[in-house]
């Protein structure tokens, strides 16, 4: 009964369901925290893998396709995305497919993730 509720809160409020996930092909280490409004693209969850020591704070966003492109170019941009161990992604983050995010990495809130990131690396964006 109690995974029933569990099951359809999830499906009330969106939030992703990381069983579901997992069942799917996306891969997850050790400790791996996932906070509220955190979205794991479901439709291509094969495409991620997340390491150890994992938090993903409130909203984060995790894209393995991107399909802005369809309407203009004809195609959807489509590639794996893996996050090292030891990382944390601020709120409101977005990472987009083709990015590799290394260990030791700390990502500043509001950021847009489109390139590789290194190893012992600490990344925000720039406020105004």
């Amino acid at each position: 009964m109690l995974k029933t509720i569990k099951k359809l809160r999830n499906k009330l409020i969106k939030e992703e369901n990381l069983e579901e996930l997992i069942k799917n092909g996306l891969i997850v280490g050790k400790n791996f925290n996932m906070q509220r409004g955190t979205i794991i693209d479901n439709s291509h969850c094969w495409l991620i893998e997340i390491g150890d020591n994992v938090t993903l704070a409130p909203r984060v966003h995790i894209l393995a396709h991107d399909a802005s492109t369809k309407r203009e170019l004809g195609y959807t941009k489509i590639g794996k995305v893996k996050i090292g161990n030891n990382v944390f992604i601020g709120a409101n983050t977005t990472i987009l497919p083709n990015v590799i995010i290394g260990d030791n990495v700390i990502i500043g809130a509001n950021s847009l993730v489109n390139k590789n990131i290194l190893s012992n690396t600490v990344v925000a964006r720039k406020s105004n």
